[in-house]
């Protein structure tokens, strides 16, 4: 059997955190709100958005600056990011965002055992999801 590259095994963790994320801000009945317009869509529809820019190896998997954007914010307007930061700096404050401006700078590379644990750890949270929220219908 072939090994994934790091570049696959990222994919598949962005994927699934992905789908935590869109589902984790969802409603009972799957709907979900855009974080920076409001607009209301099925979990399905939206995307993670990230409130800092660039998917590098310090922010791709952050799950404290991914939340829920309807594809015209996260895409065509570059992730109304006015929007996106003031809203996490009023629910985290000031200090906490500064942190992760910091901490988006580094560098991470990811290895391979580090990308499989969290491809382990997003399976078992998207397991307890799909019985709320099925990710095939």
């Amino acid at each position: 059997m072939k090994h994934k590259t790091i570049g696959q095994l990222k994919k598949t963790a962005w994927d699934l955190l992905s789908s935590i994320i869109r589902r984790v801000y969802a409603d009972e009945g799957g709907t979900v709100e855009c974080y920076t317009c409001g607009k209301l869509m099925f979990w399905k529809q939206s995307q993670a958005g990230h409130a800092i820019p660039g998917r590098t190896g310090a922010v791709l998997l952050d799950e404290e600056i991914l939340r829920p954007q309807c594809v015209g914010c996260n895409v065509f307007l570059r992730g109304k990011y006015h929007i996106f930061i003031t809203k996490l700096i009023k629910e985290n404050g000031m200090d906490w965002w500064e942190c992760k401006l910091v901490e988006s700078k580094k560098v991470r590379k990811w290895n391979r055992v580090e990308l499989q644990e969290q491809i382990e750890k997003y399976k078992a949270l998207n397991k307890e999801l799909d019985k709320k929220f099925p990710r095939k219908e």
